[in-house]
This record gives C-alpha cells, structure tokens and sequence, in this order.
C-alpha cells in the first residue's frame, strides 16, 4: 500500500455464542510503531466494532477508517467509513465504536459461518502528531552503560545517576540522597508520559529533541518536575524564537512554568484590547493572577 494506510482483518469464532455485553478481542499488532486491536460486543440487539489504539503522551493520529463485515458467502459485506482522530484521553487506549454496525439478529442469519464472523477494518492515516523517530535509545542495548533503570509507563529508560544529578537538583536527592529509592537498581517515575521522558532525556542529552510544537509542551512539563533548568530553557528559547504556537497558548505555558523571557516576549506583542481580550481565557481564575495583572495594567494605557 502507499503512504499511512493498513488493514486489520480477523475471523472471530464463536460468536453466537458470546452473551449479552460480552467481548472478543484480537491479539494486538503494530503499525508505524502504534499498536492497535479490534474487539466485538454483543451490545443489546446489535453487534458492536471498536478500533483501539494505544497512543500516549500528546499523540494524536487523525484517521479514515472503513470497517467491514462479510457474509457466509462472501457476497455481502456491511460497511462504513468515519473519520477519527485517537488521542490520549488519560487511559491506556483510545478507540472508536460502532454501535450500531448491524443487528445482532441479522448478524447470526446472515454473516455467521459455522459461528465465525470475518472483520475487517482499513486504516488510513491522514496525520501523526507527537511521533518522531527518536534520537538517541535508553533502551536494553544502553545497559552497560547504565547504573539505574528509570520505568516510565511500561518503558525502561537505562541512564547514569551521576549524569541526571549534576542537570536535575530532583535526581539528585532521588539517587544520591538518603532515600530507599537511592538503593534501588529500578526506579518507577510516575504521573508522566514515556514518549515525553524520552524526549526530555534526548534534550538533557544534547540531541535536538525540540523539534516542534507536538513535543515542546511535553518536554517542558517533565523538565519543570524535574527542575532541570537547562532543559527549560531549551524550551523557552524555542518557544521564544521557533514555535509556531498561538500567542494565547504561548502566554499560558509562560505562567504555567515561570518563563519570563517567553512572558515578556508575549506582551511585548499585546498592542490592544482586542489583543487581551484574545489571550484571556474563558475562565480568568486559571490565568497566572501576575500576568492577568500586566494585562490590566496594558489595558488601561490603552485609549
């Protein structure tokens, strides 16, 4: 196939005998390095197909699907085509359902085959937000090179205490400190992403894992958690002279992470109210209160 496009295709068996709400799922497979399943329901009268995929961090991948059911013979196939985009909403896959794909009742009489049911779904890939091929690998193969496992999600990251210590004020005291996570040879980072420690670890390491607006935001998170300035300043610098990000957004990553070279770059750009009245948010309450303050007071030199 060219470009972005694939297709999963599975022969589910007994399915007339699955219950009411009961599933059947695929193993998984991978595709431009996401993984992705297919599973059925039997959903009150209908027979229910969703698509899962596992993407993380700021992923995004904006998609035309085409999911197909064939009939005994293979002369008769039911399908549709949606487009979706999978994103991460704070589990650990993103899917798309079809409730209503054909009745239950239909299903059995006309496209079961000796309780086997054909599914099949194209993907086409219009968009990949967030992915990038990485720079550098704190995979397996680093090892010997490493004297610390950091587990991030289900990914390993073998680094150097010594080198994260002298850049981060946080591992320091994490390894070298008097905690028993100290003695540990495997550590579990929580509350962030593994593709965003990946890319702030490529960053920490002098690659140039900046680039662009998809993975800024998630470097610049992981880099404030974990106080390591020169990792937050490679992100400012960016978003200072490269990014392409809206100035509202710009403003609120300035006063969520304390940038003020980024901050001043921002007002400096603020010529009107109706420039202040683009950047606030609907609910000013969630706005820095020291930069809701500067913009008062532009406001009121304004004529």
């Amino acid at each position: 196939m060219s470009g972005k496009e694939f297709t999963l295709r599975y022969e589910f068996e007994n399915v007339g005998e699955l219950g009411a709400e009961e599933i059947k799922k695929t193993p998984e497979e991978e595709h431009f390095g996401v993984k992705w399943r297919i599973q059925i329901k039997h959903w009150g009268d209908y027979l229910a197909l969703f698509l899962y995929s596992n993407v993380a961090g700021n992923q995004n991948i904006h998609t035309n699907l085409t999911p197909k059911i064939f009939s005994k013979n293979g002369e008769k196939t039911r399908s549709v085509s949606e487009s979706w985009v999978f994103k991460n909403r704070k589990r650990d896959w993103d899917s798309l359902c079809w409730s209503r794909l054909t009745g239950w009742q239909t299903m059995k009489n006309e496209y079961l085959d000796d309780g086997k049911l054909e599914v099949e779904i194209h993907v086409k890939i219009k968009k990949m937000i967030g992915f990038r091929k990485e720079l550098r690998s704190f995979g397996e193969e680093m090892e010997q090179f490493s004297d610390v496992i950091l587990k991030v999600e289900d990914r390993k990251f073998y680094v150097l205490k010594l080198y994260l210590s002298t850049h981060s004020p946080y591992f320091t005291t994490l390894f070298l400190g008097k905690f028993q996570e100290s003695e540990k040879s495997e550590i579990e980072l929580k509350d962030i992403y593994s593709q965003d420690f990946q890319y702030y670890l490529e960053v920490l390491y002098g690659e140039n894992g900046i680039d662009g607006d998809d993975t800024v935001e998630g470097i610049l998170s992981v880099a404030d958690m974990f106080d390591t300035p020169l990792s937050v300043k490679k992100c400012e610098d960016y978003l200072v002279k490269e990014s392409k990000m809206a100035l509202k957004k710009k403003l609120e990553l300035a006063g969520n992470y304390r940038l003020d070279k980024l901050k001043k770059m921002c007002l400096d750009h603020i010529k009107s109210r109706a420039d202040i009245r683009s950047v606030i948010p609907k609910n000013p309450g969630k706005m820095d209160p020291v930069i809701l303050a500067e913009l008062l007071e532009k406001s009121l030199a304004f004529d």
